[in-house]
């Protein structure tokens, strides 16, 4: 809509009631319609819709089903989104200054604490969570309005009416407006729209995106991270305190946001000094000008899984039609239905010449990749690309990510004889929980280096925190997870590594740019990937632990963002389940257990969990583990198998011993 069109339509809508109006038709493409589940998904966005009626949010006018193919009729706001208005205003060198920023963010809050506080016929709450407040759903009007839309992924409390309809399904919002919470797949309330809300006023006043990244894992660590000192660096250039009030919004733990968007939306109005009716003029002018002017931008794909009719009359039939875009940043174009064919790629080949002196090849790159991730080459063995000049393995960017980040510290690049540990553990018997529990209590920071035999992995640990842990198994690289666990097959994977050159040897970019996993999931699949390193160690049978104080993790490591005490529980779980400490406790069953006399202090200062807390009180005096367990509360094998863990962590922190 471009020129006098706009004129047109700030004159003709919206029209009095009665008369014949302009709206949008919503249609699911046929492909998206199969899939399960998808049908009441989309049912339950017209009826979350058909219950909502507020000046700031689009007005959902009727859904229903033609010729087998649901629909949604929209009400029809005549302008843009907020994304495509920001991109212009990027390219024109403009931001919505201070003051136009604080009103369509206000207006958006209103809308959005109306969807949150929205109930049914009956008064009883919804309880509608949107989960995709971002700009591409902020429509701006020609009138200067601001209204919130696509019901597409929120969730309500509308189960006994849709009882097929998903739950707590996959964050499918806009990347870089999720919440850290959905990043992490944990559950989400309304803080997480309010957390989007604060990205959406942060980029405003700032005129640029807030979390940003080479890839779209790179956003989601940001965003998980809560990476927003990108803001708190332009907050010095607003109002003094309105930099404190967008932070509000922003916080990592849910707990430390604003409750409600009507509490983010009241923080925000004092700053608000010009009058409402001015900016509504000064918004529709803008609006008004973009549409007009020669250089209007390229309008943003639809939501995935939609095809918007466009502009209709209410009687005429839908005439969908589906765009395409490149995935970004991806350096191929995908069209969505198909892939890459392996085929059309040329397989580059490498010779490879060792330290010393030995000479192989041709190698795959893919087989290159898993010698270097297992630590077969090093950072100074060299390889010749297609027959070029031979390079060290450590200089090259798409393999040397995949070297044990330890062959690169000073301290630790010697494999076979690591040099002067701070301190060995020895993990015949589970002591990856001593080692993880002394970092907790004594706040370390460096490597733990564990070897048992050929087999190596490296616990990286910051301030007492489990950072990364990486592996030289070939069974425990990432690829091998996703295929064993049916994330992918084995003729995705394969294509994947054959182009992974061109993605710098990210195989997590290549995987998400081919549209084989989505990135959230991918995120989740990485993390659970990494644990399972970790959870390894504790029913190793043997090896040794060395720990290197202050080595920090590598710079492109996958911070894991762990609870060390959920971590060392489940560890030991892990060992119980395997048997591995039955007969510490069937050989001491008629001994008592007692609290040492000389329990160090930094395990009574500690924040230990509330349990095992409770069992190194309870064993003030010497007691049987029998006799323990009828002093706790609780009852059943569960309890028993709670208390048995706090003892043996007790025991590996020097706090209690058989007597």
């Amino acid at each position: 809509m471009v020129g006098g069109m706009a004129e047109v339509f700030r004159a003709q809508e919206p029209r009095p009631a009665g008369e014949p109006r302009i709206v949008v038709l919503k249609r699911m493409l046929p492909s998206i319609a199969a899939e399960p589940g998808a049908r009441e998904m989309f049912a339950e966005e017209g009826q979350i819709g058909g219950l909502l009626r507020h000046p700031n949010v689009v007005e959902v006018v009727g859904y229903g089903e033609e010729r087998g193919q649901p629909y949604l009729v929209l009400e029809f706001v005549p302008g843009v989104d907020l994304w495509r208005l920001s991109r212009w205003l990027m390219r024109e060198g403009r931001t919505l200054g201070e003051q136009l920023a604080l009103f369509v963010t206000t207006e958006l809050l209103a809308g959005l604490s109306a969807v949150h506080g929205a109930r049914d016929q009956d008064g009883r709450a919804l309880g509608i969570v949107h989960r995709d407040v971002s700009p591409s759903n902020v429509l701006v009007s020609v009138h200067g309005e601001v209204k919130l839309g696509d019901f597409g992924i929120a969730q309500a409390q509308l189960r006994e009416l849709i009882p097929m309809a998903p739950v707590g399904g996959r964050a499918k919002g806009k990347l870089g407006y999720l919440a850290p919470e959905q990043v992490s797949g944990r559950e989400c309330d309304r803080r997480a729209d309010v957390f989007a809300a604060g990205v959406v006023t942060a980029e405003l006043l700032m005129g640029r995106p807030l979390f940003t990244g080479s890839s779209e894992l790179a956003v989601l660590l940001a965003v998980r991270e809560a990476q927003i000192h990108p803001f708190i660096e332009h907050a010095s250039s607003l109002t003094a305190g309105l930099g404190d009030a967008v932070v509000g919004a922003l916080g990592s733990d849910p707990s430390e946001r604003y409750a409600t968007a009507e509490a983010f939306r009241s923080r925000l109005q004092p700053f608000i000094t010009t009058p409402v009716a001015a900016l509504r003029e000064e918004l529709a002018e803008l609006v008004s000008g973009m549409l007009m002017s020669d250089t209007p931008i390229a309008s943003s794909a639809p939501p995935a899984g939609t095809a918007l009719a466009g502009v209709a009359r209410a009687t005429s039939g839908p005439q969908g039609q589906r765009e395409t875009t490149p995935d970004a940043g991806s350096g191929l174009e995908l069209d969505g239905d198909s892939l890459p064919i392996t085929s059309d790629i040329p397989q580059i080949e490498y010779r490879v010449r060792t330290t010393v002196g030995e000479e192989s090849g041709p190698w795959p790159y893919a087989t290159l990749v898993e010698a270097v991730a297992t630590g077969r080459l090093g950072p100074h063995d060299v390889v010749s690309e297609a027959g070029g000049p031979f390079r060290a393995i450590g200089e090259i960017t798409a393999l040397s990510r995949h070297l044990p980040p330890s062959s690169l510290t000073p301290t630790t690049r010697r494999t076979k004889t690591p040099e002067d540990p701070d301190e060995v553990v020895d993990l015949e018997k589970g002591g990856i929980a001593r080692a993880l529990g002394r970092s907790v209590v004594l706040g370390y920071t460096g490597l733990w280096l564990c070897t048992l035999g050929g087999i190596r992995k490296e616990v990286y640990i910051k301030n007492g925190i489990p950072e990364f842990v990486s592996s030289n198994l070939a069974s425990e690289l990432l690829g091998e997870h996703l295929v064993a666990r049916g994330v992918i097959n084995r003729g995705e994977l394969d294509m994947a590594l054959a182009i992974m050159p061109r993605f710098e040897g990210r195989l997590g970019d290549t995987l998400t740019a081919l549209g084989l996993v989505d990135p959230i999931g991918l995120l989740q699949h990485i993390a659970g990937q990494v644990r399972e390193k970790l959870f390894d160690l504790f029913c190793w049978s043997g090896g040794r632990a060395s720990f290197y104080e202050g080595v920090p993790p590598p710079a492109s490591g996958f911070r894991l963002g762990l609870d060390p005490w959920r971590v060392i529980e489940e560890g030991l779980r892990r060992r119980f389940g395997q048997g591995m400490e039955d007969d510490q406790f069937a050989d001491n069953r008629d001994r008592d257990l007692v609290q040492r006399p000389d329990v160090p202090r930094e395990v009574i200062r500690a924040a230990l969990p509330s349990d095992v807390r409770l069992v190194m009180s309870t064993l003030g005096d010497p007691m049987t583990f029998d006799q323990l367990l009828a002093r706790l509360p609780g009852e059943g094998s569960e309890k028993e198998l709670h208390v048995r863990l706090a003892v043996v962590l007790l025991m590996h922190l020097d706090a209690v011993a058989w007597a």
